[in-house]
């Protein structure tokens, strides 16, 4: 089988014939071990031996390099004993640095205002303080909401808002490449869009002040997703509809894994467009999209 990916039902099948030769396996091992003495007790349930098993084909070789071309999940890595392989085991601990290093990362001074963004800061006062304490990463700190009140667009209907959040990195890579397309998707699409701003050691929280401060009728706050291993550079984009202080979480919508590797900025440009067309026609987001 040759190719580089796969429809969901050959990938379930190939799965299913994996299982079924482990099963095989463990069959095969427990036939050559002494009989245990005693009843079988219900604590002890006899296992179905490969006679009551339905026949299944062998799993096939030549179609790993297909499955592991198909998507960026660790699939058929091989193991040594029971231990990983070498160049797996340090493909791991280098995928956990890069995580380390963009939860560590930050925006540097001046970049925000490059973009021709209004830089606010939340009430964290430093990175640290941001990652002990989120709710410090869900307000603005009392000189930018000034700020935001003296400089912002009022009575947008979506204001976009960029912040570090988990991966100042995956700001730093794919946020102006976002907000380009969605200020200029937004506007073409009839939305009146206000000046972006950038919140420094944010939380999707943020949004909630900001939408209230300017009057918006939606905001849309692009944030560095949490990340797993070897994803530092993923954004989540989450928008809410009638903004006001603790708004919750049911009534926000989110788009994640923004990144080359996962959704483009200009084709989750696009989604977002289409999202917040149903979500003014529906007179809000979240469940009352469902």
């Amino acid at each position: 089988m040759s190719g580089a990916s796969f429809d969901a039902e050959t990938l379930r099948t190939i799965v299913r014939e994996v299982i079924a030769e482990v099963a095989r396996e463990s069959e095969a091992a427990a036939s050559k071990a002494p009989a245990s003495e005693g009843p079988v007790t219900e604590s002890r349930p006899q296992r179905l031996g490969p006679a009551h098993r339905p026949e299944r084909p062998l799993y096939r070789p030549e179609a790993a390099p297909g499955i592991v071309a198909a998507n960026p999940a660790r699939l058929l890595q091989g193991r040594t004993g029971t231990r990983y392989l070498t160049e797996v085991y340090v493909g791991l601990r280098a995928d956990h640095a890069v995580a380390i290093d963009a939860v560590n990362s930050e925006v540097p001074d001046g970049w925000a205002e490059a973009q021709e963004w209004l830089a606010l800061r939340s009430r964290a006062s430093s990175l640290q303080d941001f990652l002990l304490y989120p709710e410090h990463g869900r307000g603005l700190d009392p000189d930018s909401a000034a700020l935001l009140g003296r400089e912002g667009d009022k009575g947008s209907d979506v204001q976009i808002i960029a912040g570090d959040g988990l991966s100042a990195h995956a700001l730093l890579l794919n946020g102006p490449a976002l907000v380009q397309a969605l200020s200029k998707d937004l506007t073409a699409a009839g939305f009146k869009v206000g000046r972006p701003v950038f919140v420094k050691h944010a939380r999707i929280g943020v949004q909630d002040e900001v939408g209230v401060l300017l009057g918006a009728k939606c905001t849309l706050i692009i944030v560095g997703e949490r990340p797993g291993l070897g994803t530092g550079d993923s954004l989540s984009v989450y928008t809410a509809h009638g903004p006001r202080l603790g708004q919750e979480n049911s009534e926000k919508d989110c788009i994640s894994n923004v990144r080359a590797l996962g959704f483009p900025p200009a084709a989750a440009s696009l989604r977002c467009v289409e999202l917040l067309k149903r979500t003014f026609a529906a007179g809000g987001g979240g469940v009352k999209l469902t």
